[in-house]
């Protein structure tokens, strides 16, 4: 599996309904696609940034869809963005069954002189630890070997959750509504 980010410095007159409006007039379009997974609408008020997070079953769905006129309407309404991708070495939905509307991530480097066994050995045990607590929707743990970088990502279905994440780069994005499940996904 594959994680795909891109960020949108949105223009200042583009305000939070045409988010949402946004959301809901290509939310469908993406109904089926083939290979992906999950897609989290994601929207970082401060910084005024749409934020989408996209789980893909493959590479080459990632890829395909880079070239898809889905994403060639992102480029043509707001320039071409930087697009991450993260190896996904833990992915799971938690107790929760109601709609996420936080998402909080936290970005750690990776320690050259540090294990990556061990590495995952701890991150998968932080990961079934994170999947028992309340208000949990999902959890995924990535990691980025181009920067050496290990992500946690926690989507929570109330914001007055007490989790913070404890990281050297901390963010936090709200959920946009379309976030559920495709009928693609196996």
């Amino acid at each position: 599996m594959l994680a795909m980010q891109y960020s949108v410095r949105l223009p200042s007159e583009y305000d939070l309904e045409q988010v949402h409006e946004r959301v809901s007039l290509r939310g469908p379009m993406f109904e089926g696609y083939p290979g992906l997974a999950h897609k989290f609408y994601l929207y970082e008020p401060e910084e005024h940034l749409y934020a989408p997070l996209y789980i893909w079953e493959n590479n080459q769905s990632a890829q395909n869809f880079l070239m898809d006129s889905l994403f060639g309407d992102v480029v043509q309404d707001f320039g071409r963005p930087r697009v991450r991708s993260w190896q996904i070495l833990e992915f799971d939905y938690g107790p929760s069954k109601l709609e996420p509307i936080v998402m909080k991530a936290g970005v750690d480097k990776v320690c050259s002189k540090k294990s990556l066994v061990s590495l995952r050995e701890a991150e998968t045990e932080n990961h079934n630890q994170m999947l028992t607590e309340d208000g949990l929707f999902a959890h995924l743990v990535l990691l980025d070997p181009d920067r050496w970088e290990i992500s946690r990502c926690s989507l929570w279905s109330h914001k007055a959750i007490e989790y913070k994440p404890k990281a050297d780069c901390v963010y936090e994005y709200d959920v946009v509504k379309e976030n559920i499940p495709l009928s693609s996904a196996t």
